[in-house]
């Protein structure tokens, strides 16, 4: 009884603190929030990382409370990898923190997270850097991220090293991947080496 009477408590503290945030009132909000966010809340962490982090987009004074419940979070998840959607955030703060979010993450893709190596692989073909792109992708992959490879490809084919992307493609097309299958005749069509490639049309039409 004690139990259920305690996260009775904890739900009642949460929903309140819950509306307190929606109304605009974050100080009172944060008195129902915190000793729950300490105690691993993870609902009550999320509320004060994601409204501090909004906050942060506009307003920089915001980014260490951001950043310090954004951390709690993987801590309560269990999972450093959430520290990657951490960094997606801070280079949307006031601040511009685009330099030390992408050393975070290489850092963690260093240290063996895949999502960590595929987000900058994704950060620097945004940017432009194909070549950087590369490296972090192929990286992704031997971490052994799922989809970085279709990535990898399509930077390869753009910066005209079209050997390296058939190998890529054609490695999974001949293991039975449809996508691959498809990237691949895609690819050689592109060079005058096969036919045109149709898209397939969904579904019921």
């Amino acid at each position: 009884m004690a139990t259920s009477a305690a996260d009775g408590n904890a739900s009642a503290q949460f929903r309140l603190g819950s509306d307190l945030l929606r109304q605009g009132r974050r100080e009172e909000a944060k008195r129902r929030l915190v000793p729950l966010a300490e105690a691993g809340h993870l609902d009550a962490v999320r509320e004060l990382a994601w409204s501090a982090s909004r906050l942060a987009h506009t307003d920089a004074r915001y980014e260490a409370e951001a950043e310090h419940w954004l951390r709690r979070e993987a801590q309560v998840r269990q999972d450093p990898d959430w520290l990657v959607t951490m960094a997606q955030e801070m280079r949307c703060w006031a601040s511009g923190r685009v330099t030390e979010a992408e050393d975070l993450v290489a850092d963690m893709a260093r240290a063996g997270s895949a999502r960590a190596a595929g987000q900058l692989g994704y950060w620097k073909r945004r940017d432009g850097d194909l070549v950087t792109a590369v490296e972090w992708y192929r990286l992704a992959i031997d971490l052994g991220h799922r989809f970085s490879w279709r990535d990898l490809g399509s930077c390869l084919a753009t910066l005209g090293r079209y050997a390296e992307a058939e190998a890529l493609y054609r490695e999974r097309a001949e293991a039975g991947d449809a996508v691959a299958q498809h990237e691949l005749a895609a690819l050689l069509h592109a060079q005058g080496k096969g036919p045109a490639v149709r898209t397939p049309r969904p579904p019921g039409h």
